[in-house]
């Protein structure tokens, strides 16, 4: 009985074909993948449908990223040390960076690191006049601006990106949660960011465009709000990534009615904060008796 056990078994390893086995296991594979898809699929469906892109998204990020590729890293990567330094001063409204809260420079130049950016992309009127000498972290050189933060990254060298303008907007509204708006579709003067669930339009819109608003101001981080400024008037404002437009009726016809604002000496200076003034509440209706 054991010889007959033994040959059964042998005879069995001998009827396995691994070609078949081989084959089998891939179609349950693609099987897998199709299942995997069509599922995938429905899903883009019911989100089209419905105008809702954003339940696509499978992982929730720590808020919008910064705009311009390549994206500011987080400091995981160990080939990014230096890189690291900047992006998490910008995370902490920039109370890691050496000089916040000093005096401006009188007669500060700018850096010749930074000057082809800041002639290309609108100079004084756009980010202001220099309130510090070039300062370094870790190897990585930045200048503070009144309206900005420029920043050197020599690992992109070679590229667009090897001067970027840091995130103030972010920063300076640090810990406040503007409501995000329904999805739409966008129009000639009114355009919808998915990226971040807000839109620009109008004089706002014209101005982003005006300033190559991706490259100076990234993607808005608010709708149009209403902020009371250091001067002690209500303005309407918008919050992108990296900086602030304010509409100023009062300079109505003139360069100055679209202005970018003052981030820079706010974070570096620590001259102001943020003052919006929440929307009112609508009076209630009495029911009808």
């Amino acid at each position: 009985m054991e010889s007959e056990r033994v040959a059964e078994i042998v005879g069995e390893e001998l009827a396995r074909d691994p070609v078949k086995e081989a084959a089998a296991a891939r179609e349950q594979a693609q099987s897998a993948v199709l299942l995997l898809v069509m599922l995938l699929l429905i899903l883009w469906l019911i989100a089209a449908a419905i105008g809702r892109p954003d339940i696509l998204r499978f992982t929730e990020g720590p808020g919008t990223l910064p705009t311009m590729a390549p994206r500011l890293g987080d400091g995981s990567s160990p080939t990014d040390a230096a890189g690291a330094s900047v992006a998490s001063a910008q995370r902490s409204a920039g109370t890691n960076m050496p000089g916040v809260g000093s005096l401006a420079v009188p007669n500060a130049t700018i850096s010749p690191a930074f000057q082809a950016f800041y002639d290309a992309h609108g100079g004084e009127p756009v980010f202001g006049r220099p309130i510090s000498n070039e300062l370094t972290v870790n190897g990585r050189r930045f200048q503070w601006f009144e309206r900005a933060r420029l920043e050197q990254w020599p690992e992109y060298n070679g590229t667009d990106y090897s001067v970027q303008s840091g995130l103030l907007g972010y920063e300076f509204t640090k810990g406040l949660k503007f409501p995000e708006q329904t999805y739409y579709v966008s129009q000639p003067d009114n355009r919808f960011f998915p990226e971040t669930g807000h839109g620009v339009a109008g004089r706002f819109l014209d101005f982003w465009n005006a300033v190559d608003g991706m490259r100076v101001l990234g993607y808005p981080i608010s709708d149009q709000v209403q902020e009371s400024l250091p001067d002690k008037q209500v303005y309407t404002v918008q919050y992108f990534e990296r900086g602030r437009i304010e509409y100023h009726p009062q300079q109505a016809g003139t360069p100055y009615e679209m202005q970018m604002g003052l981030l820079g000496r706010a974070l570096f200076l620590k001259e102001s904060t943020p003052n919006i003034i929440p929307p009112p509440k609508p009076t209630a209706v009495p029911m009808p008796q």
